[in-house]
């Protein structure tokens, strides 16, 4: 195994990026979404992933997110944390920057089908950064892909599961391969039908 190869499983089992993170997402949510009416076709998007400018963690400068929300083909809300950091240096405690993110304008959603209630495809949203020191970031696009490989369901043609955070004066942070965390689309159930006495 190569040393990139550890350093990165270290760095994700400290950062609690695996399967910890997949089994977090249902306490994210509302009880209440499941099920219940449409809400205009609304859709939430879960996800904790890492993402970087060189193609290994190691390589360069990346960047740690989280984040939850919902959207329709006309709006999105949400947000979530993230923390900028050179993977050249880790394991460290020094960051570049850290703070929260929020949505502020939907672009796009291209689905590329369901299973179950998870939704597979690709969704595109401006967003603003707000560090905990430092101005507002206003500008920055965030897109992410969802795959759902238990169904088969992966879009075309394939982009890696992850996303993509573009902010004006820096090189995007793309998805690793393979991905380093995980993302999730949703929709509603149908109402249940209540059986009479």
């Amino acid at each position: 195994m190569t040393r990139s190869g550890i350093e990165r499983r270290e760095f994700l089992k400290r950062a609690g990026a695996g399967s910890a993170a997949l089994a977090a997402f249902p306490a994210l949510a509302d009880a209440s979404w499941a099920h219940g009416n449409d809400d205009n076709g609304r859709r939430r998007f879960y996800f904790q992933a890492v993402s970087g400018q060189a193609a290994t963690l190691v390589g360069g400068e990346s960047i740690l997110m989280s984040g939850c929300g919902s959207f329709t083909d006309r709006s999105a809300r949400g947000g979530g944390e993230f923390v900028h950091f050179d993977g050249t240096k880790i394991p460290s405690l020094d960051f570049i920057n850290t703070g929260s993110w929020r949505a502020t304008r939907f672009l796009s959603f291209e689905e590329v089908g369901t299973w179950g209630v998870g939704v597979s495809g690709i969704l595109e949203m401006e967003i603003k950064l707000i560090p905990c020191d430092g101005p507002v970031i206003r500008g920055a696009t965030l897109k992410i892909v969802c795959n759902i490989g238990p169904a088969g369901l992966e879009n075309e043609p394939f982009q890696q599961e992850g996303f993509t955070l573009t902010v004006p004066g820096l090189a995007p942070f793309s998805p690793f391969t393979p991905p380093a965390g995980l993302t999730f689309f949703s929709r509603r159930c149908a109402e249940p039908e209540e059986e009479g006495d």
